[in-house]
């Protein structure tokens, strides 16, 4: 046997075998994509030489990731189809869009922040004007809370934001903050949290947040402003009713944070 004839060894293979999971998986996409039609395990080991339940352990996983798929593959003569994979074709980068939505919303960053959220606040009013049923899935139980513009918003935008992909987890309730204006008054404050893990668009909001989290942004204050405005209790009016994203705090969280203040008068000896 040659020297240069070892990696077609049992021992060449058994070395390729323990190869990283990682980088034996980047050679077969490699492999599966310079192949161009589709083919089968028992081809593609045979090329690698690697063994077939390996190749099958890592075309499973790129099915899985989304790289590749499956297919039939006829047989030339009598038998049944054979599985096949190929590649699929790389999905549009949001990043191209975010550069075109830069450029046509501003010159600078500001600019595009205040235009984005005003199409959000657009957006919102569409959404929340087809909402002739109450929240799905969201419903304040409790008549006091229902009332509530905050609660009736948080609820709204969580089950917007669900329907958008975002996967949002609605937070309990934070306790009630007290704190003194400048003219003596004390303003009450409330929060509630929503838990945004699945942004559908984080190459978009990545590349511009001004943009991709403006518009999201706008969303929030446009469905806030509507439940504030449906759902305010008579004779009650509050006042800061505002949200706020504060994106990506986690490689694939951001946190919506929706606030009510209102000011009273000073108490008097």
């Amino acid at each position: 046997m040659l020297v240069g004839e070892e990696t077609d060894s049992k021992a060449g293979r058994s070395r390729r075998d323990r190869l990283p999971r990682n980088r034996q998986r980047e050679r077969v996409l490699q492999m599966v994509r310079a192949h161009g039609d589709a083919i089968d395990a028992v081809e593609l080991a045979s090329r690698m030489g690697l063994h077939v339940t390996t190749v099958r352990f890592h075309l499973d996983a790129l099915c899985d990731e989304g790289a590749i798929e499956r297919t039939r593959m006829n047989r030339d003569g009598v038998g049944r189809p054979r599985t096949g994979y190929r590649a699929v074709e790389e999905r549009l980068d949001y990043r191209i869009l975010a550069e075109i939505l830069a450029m046509e919303l501003g010159e600078t960053v500001e600019a595009r922040a205040r235009r984005a959220q005003r199409v959000g606040v657009q957006w919102a009013g569409r959404i929340a004007g087809s909402q002739d049923e109450p929240v799905a899935g969201q419903q304040v139980p409790d008549t006091e809370q229902a009332r509530d513009p905050l609660d009736r918003g948080a609820a709204l935008a969580t089950e917007v934001f669900d329907r958008m992909g975002f996967d949002p987890e609605l937070a309990a309730e934070s306790e009630p903050m007290a704190s003194l204006s400048a003219d003596s008054k004390q303003i009450v404050g409330r929060e509630r949290v929503i838990r945004l893990r699945g942004c559908p668009v984080r190459d978009l909001a990545r590349a511009h947040p001004e943009v991709g989290c403006g518009i999201h942004l706008g969303l929030l204050q446009g469905l806030l402003d509507h439940a504030a405005a449906a759902g305010g209790k008579p004779g009650i009016r509050t006042q800061g009713l505002s949200a706020r994203l504060d994106p990506f705090v986690e490689p694939e969280l951001c946190i919506a944070r929706l606030h009510a203040s209102r000011k009273s008068p000073p108490k008097t000896g």
